[in-house]
């Protein structure tokens, strides 16, 4: 069974949305990143309480709601999200944060694209981890969407897999990119 820390992990990339980074910066439709179809044939949908909707890979499993929001995780395998503990068993982690995140530094950035997701501006970051909280050469791809600008708490939707060891960090990152592509907001913007 693969563990790692969510909580800390989404900490981190919640502090650097908007920074500067060194490797490319561009701008980009989400649509044009993933390699993988957002909807069809082998998808379904999820439904958050958080006021957002994702299609996924029909045969992975996705939390049910019971000690995390429904449709936080996404994972390959089944899984059982674990009581007052921050390990995270899945591929694929989207959590609602608020407060401010802009302009701070992303530490270890390779690339960084600002993206459009679901009609709202966002950033797609790769990173490679020096030394700290994963192992040095640990790959990680997040999106940090910004889920209103006029709101006052600051909420932005986070969204990431981590290349860490037993986990197949390609085949999660199309799965990332066609996820975003899918991500639809619910109209009364319970976010």
């Amino acid at each position: 069974m693969r563990h790692f820390v969510a909580g800390a992990c989404s900490l981190l990339l919640l502090t650097a949305c908007g920074g500067t980074v060194s490797g490319s910066a561009t701008t980009s439709s989400v649509g044009a990143l993933g390699g993988a179809a957002a909807e069809g044939a082998g998808t379904a949908r999820c439904t958050s309480p958080a006021g957002f909707s994702v299609a996924h890979p029909a045969d992975w499993s996705v939390n049910p709601g019971e000690v995390l929001p429904g449709c936080s995780w996404f994972g390959s395998e089944p899984f059982t999200v674990p009581e007052a503990s921050d390990v995270r068993i899945a591929d694929v982690a989207l959590v609602v944060e608020s407060g401010a995140h802009g302009g701070r530094a992303w530490p270890d950035a390779t690339a960084r694209t600002t993206v459009e997701v679901a009609g709202r501006p966002g950033v797609r970051v790769e990173q490679v981890a020096a030394p700290g909280f994963y192992p040095e050469g640990t790959r990680i791809t997040t999106y940090v969407v910004d889920l209103d600008p006029g709101r006052p708490d600051g909420a932005v939707l986070v969204a990431d897999t981590v290349g860490l060891p037993g986990f197949d960090y390609e085949r999660n990152v199309e799965v990332l990119d066609a996820m975003m592509s899918s991500l639809t907001l619910d109209a009364a913007e319970r976010v």
